[in-house]
């Protein structure tokens, strides 16, 4: 199993809001690459099987948003690079698409505020806990050297129960459209 280099906390360079510039790994490349999968199959099924449209939509957005607020996937929004492409790629899902494609740009926007607090109260990265089976597992940044704590278990608690809100309001506003 590849294990990330610890950074040393002076060379890292931060810039606007906290984000870091850094090079990316595999596995950024390798999600970054899965939500443009979903977002061009989206756009073709948008003009050649619109009846693929809303199932295509629903999907890609669960599992963006469902990803961002339920695990660590989240760390790898403090890359300013990860960051602009993220959004770049949740602001074109939106085009034409239905109130379910606000979900990755929404709980995106939800982890970057909460990140902020954490960093405003405990002047250190927010480190989120893995859910799953009703559980949650403290999980080990490579980057940051250090397993999330009690403080990081908290507002992991709160990213999921507003991202959970998120996801069922913006499911909740489709549905009402769908009928």
């Amino acid at each position: 199993m590849y294990k990330l280099p610890k950074v040393n906390q002076s060379s890292r360079k931060f810039i606007f809001g906290k984000l870091e510039t850094r090079k990316f790994i595999v596995s950024d490349y390798l999600y970054l690459a899965g939500y443009l999968i979903g977002v061009i199959l989206y756009a073709f099924a948008s003009k050649y099987e619109p009846r693929n449209i809303f199932a295509i939509s629903f999907t890609v957005s669960i599992i963006c948003g469902g990803q961002t607020i339920s695990s660590p996937f989240g760390l790898r929004f403090r890359n300013v690079y990860f960051s602009i492409l993220w959004l770049m790629l949740s602001l074109i899902f939106l085009i034409g698409n239905y109130f379910t494609a606000l979900i990755p740009l929404l709980t995106f926007i939800l982890y970057h505020i909460i990140r902020m607090i954490f960093w405003k109260k405990n002047k250190r990265e927010f480190i989120p806990y893995e859910t799953g089976k009703g559980q949650m597992y403290r999980y080990k940044s490579y980057f940051e050297g250090r397993y999330g704590d009690l403080k990081d278990k908290g507002y992991t608690k709160i990213l999921l129960g507003i991202g959970i809100l998120i996801i069922l309001l913006c499911f909740i506003q489709t549905i009402g459209l769908k009928v």
